[in-house]
């Protein structure tokens, strides 16, 4: 998906629909779980987006 072509509200309205959506299949404990999983992975992005812009500026 190009994000440069999605709006900031277009990306919460994504976002949220996508949650209830998870919601709705799994219990609190799953819930947790998937909760940790993607906090995990939007942190390492933003680490490995980080290091690719002081490669770009080096």
């Amino acid at each position: 998906m190009n994000s440069n072509s999605c709006s900031g509200c277009n990306l919460i309205g994504l976002s949220s629909s996508l949650a209830i959506l998870i919601g709705e299949q799994f219990n609190s404990t799953e819930l947790g779980i998937l909760s940790g999983f993607f906090s995990a992975l939007g942190d390492n992005l933003a680490i490995l987006a980080s290091s690719n812009r002081v490669e770009d500026n080096t």
